[in-house]
């Protein structure tokens, strides 16, 4: 997953999962995976709602871009995004050089 991660080096971004999760779970996951992130647990889907990425009970997979503001600029449901991490790069680039403006 690291090698995943570098293609956002070049953003001045703080990148997250967030996840309905039980703290619990997600540290354990987050030991085995050992991501250069932290994961979040939102299990009231506060900010999983914030991004529209609730589904039927559980947060949607995909990926969100929110300014500094918290305002959503770009919200993705793909359950593939990190197997297409090429193409995931591409669209976040793409919507944080639209921000940036």
């Amino acid at each position: 997953m690291k090698e995943n991660v570098n293609k956002f080096e070049d953003m001045d971004v703080n990148m997250y999962a967030v996840s309905s999760d039980t703290v619990e779970h997600l540290s354990a996951l987050h030991q085995e995976m050992q991501p250069p992130f932290p994961f979040l647990s939102d299990p009231e889907f506060k900010l999983i709602d914030h991004l529209d990425m609730k589904g039927e009970g559980v947060a949607k997979r995909g990926y969100a871009l929110v300014d500094k503001k918290g305002k959503v600029i770009v919200t993705k449901v793909n359950d593939h995004w990190g197997e297409q991490i090429d193409q995931t790069s591409k669209e976040i680039h793409e919507a944080y050089k639209k921000m940036e403006k």
